[in-house]
């Protein structure tokens, strides 16, 4: 079994980057594949890039070239509900993209062409497997629900309230849903996991690099916690 491991930021893959074991890297359109194992189990690594386009190149790529059994992404993301607080762990069971919109057209807002669906779902066994492994990370809480993607960094309450309105979306981001949209086609298991480094309100706006260290710390914990069970 393959684990691909997708984060945007450096920050976000880099510890687990330096637990790999075995690895070999390869450059294929600007990004670099880092395979190798953690744990003993065989895993790839990338730092895809920030948004969805370098995320979607990034997935893509990784199934054609390694063949992974699942592909998890890995990172932070902006809390759009009051219940989560910083570094508090968000497992995806849907993703939406909440720019995606043809309402122009008469569908409902945030409908994926071409798949007829708003919310892209997380198969239940693998939701399962993560929630466990983040069951031992103390004094964490982790919630289950949908992740918004969409070309934006959310940073207002206006924003916000907009997705949280339309889509029932526990946090926002820029790359899961479409990581989860090319999965999804090629009919691959996929998790995004995520760990709250702001408010999505702009009011984190001055410690957000520190904030952000903190949560990529909480959801590389939970992806060694994952590998080490299986």
């Amino acid at each position: 079994m393959i684990t691909g491991i997708i984060g945007a930021m450096e920050i976000e893959i880099a510890e687990l980057k330096e637990s790999m074991e075995d690895i070999t890297q390869e450059e294929i359109s600007s990004i670099i594949y880092y395979k190798g194992k953690i744990h003993g189990k065989d895993v790839v690594v990338a730092k895809s890039g920030v948004g969805k386009v370098h995320a979607a190149v990034c997935t893509q790529t990784m199934i054609i070239k390694y063949s992974p059994n699942l592909i998890i992404n890995t990172g932070v993301a902006g809390s759009l509900n009051s219940k989560l607080d910083i570094a508090d762990l968000v497992i995806s069971d849907f993703v939406v993209e909440h720019d995606m919109d043809t309402s122009g057209l008469g569908d409902p807002l945030g409908l994926i062409s071409g798949l007829d669906i708003i919310k892209i779902p997380v198969a239940s066994h693998v939701i399962d497997k993560i929630k466990t492994a983040a069951s031992f990370i103390k004094d964490t809480n982790t919630y289950i629900g949908t992740i918004a993607t969409g070309d934006q960094f959310i940073c207002s309450a206006e924003k916000k309230n907009h997705i949280v309105d339309n889509f029932d979306a526990l946090c926002a981001e820029m790359e899961g849903a479409a990581i989860g949209h090319v999965c999804y086609l090629n009919h691959i298991d996929f998790c995004i996991v995520r760990a709250m480094s702001d408010k999505a309100d702009g009011s984190a706006h001055m410690d957000f690099p520190s904030f952000v260290k903190v949560a990529a710390k909480k959801s590389t914990e939970l992806i060694h916690n994952y590998l080490k069970s299986l």
